[in-house]
């Protein structure tokens, strides 16, 4: 996955906004495969508390420097009327089978 991202920017021009959808647990993994295996390509977190977010998009993500967001299944119910801003390039989803329908936790 970090690898086709990394492909899409350096050799087909399509450097994102790409989203990454992962467990909370393996959030700070992902980000340090991103920075070990693709270290041009600029990855950012959207995590924490409501103030830290709100922060964390005000200051980062609404500027839109960054070629990756990856975020929990949780943030995205939280903020999706931040990420609904977006126009997506790709979607990459960790772990699929927990997404069953909106309702579900």
């Amino acid at each position: 996955t970090i690898a086709l991202l990394g492909y899409l920017k350096h050799y087909r021009n399509i450097p994102g906004p790409h989203m990454v959808l992962v467990p909370k647990s393996t959030l700070h993994n992902w980000m340090n495969e991103f920075k070990r295996w693709v270290p041009t390509l600029k990855a950012v977190c959207l995590i924490g508390d409501k103030d830290e977010r709100a922060a964390f998009i005000r200051d980062v993500m609404m500027p839109g420097e960054w070629d990756v967001c990856v975020t929990s299944y949780e943030m995205v119910i939280r903020e999706k009327s931040v990420f609904k801003k977006f126009n997506w390039r790709y979607l990459v989803i960790d772990e699929a089978h927990r997404i069953k329908n909106e309702k579900s936790k």
